[in-house]
């Protein structure tokens, strides 16, 4: 089989993908006048095309019979390699059109941590199904981290307790409520009882988050107690709501913290369901992000949540 030398240059510049299509029709349907109707064009050009391709490459590809033609050896090779080009082509023409639509790519999330035990595993089943190729990195934060994460685009979206005191030009939408529920030492008075009214609190000590972490969180906190006619006395504040258990615990008071913390099952604290005016006690959960981040994938997750936030 020949070999392509001075020819290659020649190849490099004027070979393209339309070349390797002609050929490879050509070539699998041993004829020219098949190879026509398969590309829907006319056959004298494709003759054309076939023999210049051959001119380029310095190689004899096809041998023409009175029956049709066939590939030569080196048409052979070609033809299998050809097949992969286009392979590999069509791959990378799907790999652009999945990333330019968030069906793949990278989405960095952060969320508070609270929300890692409800409906985060819900949200990413749910992403996951419809765009399995994204890959995603999570980060349990904050309020106050998320929202620095967020400004220095170390993340492309949050989970957050709205209100936020300083949104430094994002873009906040609600999704869902949540529940809050009194968490107790395993020895206080309430922790035998299925349910407590809020009103009924106002002399207990309380932990919390420092409003610093947490103000959007704290703020419904504060909010809530003061309708029931209080405001609560916290004897001791801490960053993270695994921390507000273990004070809890150690007996240092009581705390008000999101219902799906009670998956946590820490020795020495106990649930009760909180009520006010017969209602349980709820506050906003939300999706913070910047509106000028072109991230395809960060589009499709927002998506995602508000299809299941209508559902």
């Amino acid at each position: 089989m020949p070999r392509i030398t001075r020819h290659d240059a020649a190849y490099n510049r004027a070979m393209d993908l339309r070349q390797l299509r002609q050929f490879v029709a050509v070539a699998e349907e041993r004829s020219f006048r098949r190879a026509a109707e398969r590309l829907h064009v006319s056959q004298p050009p494709l003759s054309v095309a076939v023999q210049r391709l051959e001119s380029e490459l310095g190689v004899l590809l096809l041998e023409r019979t009175r029956q049709g033609v066939r590939p030569t050896l080196a048409g052979e090779a070609f033809l299998e390699e050809a097949r992969r080009t286009l392979e590999h082509a069509q791959l990378s023409i799907e790999i652009a059109q999945r990333a330019a639509s968030g069906r793949m790519g990278t989405l960095r999330l952060s969320f508070v941590p609270s929300a890692g035990f409800s409906i985060v595993p819900r949200l990413l089943r749910e992403f996951r199904q419809s765009h399995p190729d994204v890959k995603l990195i999570l980060l349990p934060e904050t309020t106050a981290q998320q929202l620095e994460s967020l400004a220095r685009g170390r993340v492309d979206a949050g989970l957050v307790v709205p209100p936020l005191r300083e949104t430094r030009g994002l873009r906040v939408r609600p999704f869902s409520q949540e529940t809050l529920v009194l968490a107790v030492p395993a020895g206080h008075a309430l922790a035998g009882q299925a349910r407590v009214q809020l009103r009924d609190l106002a002399s207990e000590t309380f932990v919390g988050f420092a409003m610093k972490d947490g103000p959007g969180f704290e703020s419904v906190v504060m909010a809530a107690c003061q309708e029931s006619g209080f405001l609560p006395r916290f004897a001791q504040t801490a960053s993270q709501m695994q921390s507000i258990l273990s004070l809890v615990a150690a007996g240092h008071g009581v705390a008000l913290v999101p219902a799906a913390m009670s998956a946590v099952h820490l020795e020495g604290t106990a649930y009760v369901q909180v009520r006010q005016r017969g209602a349980a006690v709820r506050y906003q959960l939300g999706i913070a992000w910047n509106p000028h981040n072109e991230n395809a994938a960060l589009s499709a997750f927002i998506a995602v949540m508000e299809r299941l936030r209508r559902a």
